[in-house]
């Protein structure tokens, strides 16, 4: 009685497994198809007289893409960063809210960029990825440097680093990160940002695309005003009399502990 409960169980199990697989299957089937001829997609869609959000590959996925690989960049940093240093600390790009628009843009990027090689061999997506990350990572910290005066990660402590700004091991990470996002991660997801109701997605992009535009913007300016404090710069309209009262040089590096200033 025991063993054929086992073998019930077992074959639940599996059969369970083998459904979920053949779902994956469908929807990577699907992006995979759908990939490079978007047009195809929607042509597709219309022939069967059904409406479906971000479709083929436009600004409804791509904003979508963005804020999901924001949100999961800020999660996941915030849990690697507490278990290897046992300092548990926001990982978050903008002072509301955990977003790490790196992430978010590079993800996006990579999205944007290697799509189409999704039916391709996994060493031209690796080696795509590894370039594109590192060039990526390079020009955001040469923007953060020139624009707000300060550093957010610096490599120059590691081997085979490019002026501290990116080095061979985390753009092998790009790499791997681009392989499993395109063959693995993106099918499952894109699908998903599909499902969404036609009406309620757009006003759901618009509404948070507002928002991450304030978020931004707020952000930028408590970095250039705490760089303004630090080059004698006192606040001289309302903006900025509010940045300076709400964003002080504590509440900053509080936030952004790992952030570096530069002369």
């Amino acid at each position: 009685m025991e063993n054929s409960r086992k073998d019930i169980g077992s074959g639940s199990y599996r059969d369970r497994l083998g459904t979920a697989w053949g779902k994956y299957k469908e929807a990577r089937e699907h992006v995979v198809r759908h990939a490079v001829r978007p047009r195809e997609e929607k042509e597709y869609h219309e022939s069967r007289g059904r409406r479906v959000f971000a479709e083929g590959f436009g600004f409804y996925k791509l904003f979508w893409v963005f804020m999901i690989c924001s949100l999961l960049g800020a999660l996941i940093e915030f849990i690697f960063v507490g278990l290897t240093s046992g300092q548990w600390m926001s990982r978050s790009s903008l002072v509301i809210g955990q977003f790490s628009i790196v992430w978010g843009f590079g993800g996006t990027l990579l999205t944007w960029a290697l799509h189409r090689l999704i039916d391709k061999d996994d060493r031209y997506i690796f080696i795509a990825g590894t370039i594109l990350g590192g060039a990526f990572e390079y020009s955001c910290s040469y923007i953060g440097e020139k624009l707000f005066g300060v550093i957010f990660w610096d490599y120059s402590h590691m081997r085979f680093n490019i002026n501290g700004r990116v080095n061979l091991t985390y753009c092998l990470f790009w790499g791997i990160a681009a392989l499993v996002w395109i063959k693995l991660v993106y099918p499952w997801m894109s699908k998903a940002i599909e499902r969404l109701p036609v009406l309620l997605g757009k006003i759901l992009t618009y509404l948070l695309l507002i928002f991450m535009l304030f978020d931004m913007a707020i952000s930028s300016a408590a970095l250039y005003r705490m760089n303004a404090r630090d080059q004698g710069h006192v606040a001289s309209n309302w903006a900025e009399e509010y940045v300076d009262e709400h964003y002080t040089d504590e509440w900053i590096e509080n936030r952004y502990r790992n952030m570096k200033h530069v002369d």
